[in-house]
């Protein structure tokens, strides 16, 4: 059984289309997707239309060619524009089962892996009021509920660990859970020991597996590891097995550059860096102690223009 890196299978979805899930009123949009006007779905009190016309690539700048109207009880309440490229979804998912659905957009910006965006619209206090995900690269998550208790979760990955220390392919970040709940997304990631544990068995497979031997990015899947098990409480076995697996050939993380891009060594290995990492990600504190219940939900207060 060979091991494939999550990278590289959740890039290969993005060629298919984003992810759906079953049943649920959905509008997608795909690289086939001529245009579409008026397009409607509905489900309870919540209705959404969607007019799209594909991106002028020959064009001197890229404008929205995504607009969506919200409406409640048939009244029109927001109406938002977005970039789609080659890629789009709008589905209806009630997200905390009370009874009213929650509108999920979800939009790809092109590129051969980044990014996905995703909004979540929720009506809250007599209006639509939107919860926006930053940028996220890997496929950008699904949406699973993952305990049964009627709450869905967010199933993303920590997007921080692209590219630190490997290239895209060769990185297998850390999971980020989140649950939703009234109106808003927590980092719920530690409850969900079991989903943890199997990504963490996966990362370690993959460091142990022969075929992976000759690769020059374990140091990358050693990062995603070592994060992984400091959400499960188990820090110490995963930095020993880390140090005894790293590849110490491999230099990746461990310069800075200026703004001309001259490289200075900042760390002497990658045992080094990969601690200071963890700190400044929060996943250990300045005295170096775990934090298994480090926030790191990708939630913004407002998405820039890509």
């Amino acid at each position: 059984m060979k091991a494939i890196l999550p990278s590289l299978l959740v890039g290969s979805l993005l060629t298919l289309g984003l992810p759906a899930l079953a049943e649920n009123p959905r509008i997608e949009i795909d690289a086939d997707t001529e245009a579409l006007s008026d397009r409607a779905i509905a489900q309870g009190p919540i209705r959404v239309v969607a007019s799209y016309t594909p991106l002028d690539y020959n064009a001197d700048e890229l404008s929205n060619n995504l607009t969506i109207q919200l409406f409640y009880n048939d009244e029109l309440q927001l109406t938002t524009t977005d970039t789609a490229a080659m890629f789009a979804g709008i589905e209806l998912i009630d997200l905390d089962s009370d009874g009213t659905a929650e509108v999920v957009v979800q939009t790809f910006t092109g590129g051969a892996h980044c990014c996905l965006a995703t909004t979540t619209y929720t009506w809250q206090n007599e209006q639509f009021t939107p919860v926006y995900f930053g940028y996220l690269d890997g496929g950008g998550g699904d949406f699973k509920d993952l305990n049964g208790d009627g709450l869905m979760e967010f199933v993303t990955l920590d997007n921080a660990f692209f590219y630190s220390f490997s290239s895209y392919a060769g990185s297998y970040p850390p999971s980020v859970i989140l649950t939703y709940e009234n109106g808003a997304y927590r980092d719920t990631s530690p409850q969900f020991t079991n989903y943890l544990e199997d990504t963490a068995a996966g990362m370690r497979f993959t460091v142990e597996d022969p075929e992976f031997a000759d690769r020059g990015d374990k140091n990358g899947v050693l990062a995603g590891y070592v994060a992984q098990n400091i959400r499960l409480g188990r820090y110490r076995e995963a930095w020993l097995f880390m140090l005894s697996h790293y590849d110490r050939t491999d230099d990746w993380g461990l310069y800075t550059y200026t703004d001309d891009g001259e490289a200075t060594q900042a760390y002497a290995d990658f045992p080094t860096a990969l601690y200071a990492f963890l700190q400044e990600l929060g996943y250990l504190d300045a005295s170096g102690r775990p934090q298994p219940t480090v926030e790191r939900s990708p939630v913004v207060a407002e998405r820039e223009q890509f």
